[in-house]
């Protein structure tokens, strides 16, 4: 059991994500500082539904790579799919979401990321000797471990952006973080770490723990270092590594 023991973590998710880690935080017994570092946008205008719609006909699956996504996608398809397209989904929230807002999700891998959700999907393909197009709704600027992984197979993979991240906008005057008494700063993107310069003043001393080696590079750009790095996605992944 994750034990933080008072101590004060900065969540630099978008606003409306940060409440669930800091509800996190909270049962660990932690105490959670929010600084929203991300600003997400969905993409509601008609020609990225109509590309989606377009991308879904003869598909084999509709992936979805985050909670968000499978709500955006439902957004610009209005819940249904063609009945020949399955759902598949990175992780237990994401699939909830796809059951929510379509009625149903086919395929939650074992491993809740990006890669696991590839080598689900590439095994349930071939289990059906399908080679129909499979149809990613996620991030403009997401990961490609599924086109890396199908691709090979001569699946073709449809990517389709239906909603965008970007880091805060500079703030002026920058949040002092000294003044926070912070033992730690939870980073779950690189937009997550350009956002935090642009709001805050970080001091090289503040321990940085980051999600993954994305995020760890764009640390390291920044000219800061990494306190420690996730062994596994999501916040507790993040929770368990903070000194």
């Amino acid at each position: 059991m994750i034990d933080l023991s008072g101590k004060r973590l900065l969540v630099t998710r978008a606003a409306e994500d940060a409440p669930e880690w800091a509800r996190e935080i909270a049962r660990a017994g932690g105490r959670p500082v929010i600084l929203p570092c991300v600003v997400v946008e969905r993409l509601t205008d008609r020609d990225t539904a109509a590309a989606l719609r377009g991308a879904l006909r003869g598909a084999a699956w509709l992936a979805l790579a985050s909670r968000r996504g499978a709500e955006a996608a439902a957004d610009l398809v209005g819940g249904e799919l063609p009945p020949s397209v399955k759902i598949a989904a990175v992780g237990p929230s994401t699939a909830a979401a796809a059951r929510r807002r379509f009625g149903r999700c086919d395929l939650v891998p074992p491993e809740a990321t990006g890669r696991g959700l590839a080598i689900a999907l590439r095994q349930a393909l071939s289990a059906s000797r399908e080679k129909a197009p499979v149809v990613v709704a996620a991030a403009d600027r997401g990961r490609r471990e599924i086109e890396e992984i199908l691709a090979p197979e001569g699946v073709e993979v449809r990517r389709v952006a239906v909603y965008r991240s970007r880091p805060a906008p500079p703030a002026s005057p920058r949040r002092r973080l000294g003044r926070d008494e912070l033992d730690a700063v939870l980073l779950a993107s690189p937009s997550a770490v350009r956002g935090l310069l642009n709001q805050a003043e970080v001091d090289a001393r503040l321990p940085l723990v980051t999600i993954g080696p994305t995020t760890s590079e764009a640390v390291r750009h920044a000219g800061l270092r990494v306190a420690a790095e996730a062994r596994r996605p999501g916040i507790h992944g993040l929770l368990e590594v903070v000194p």
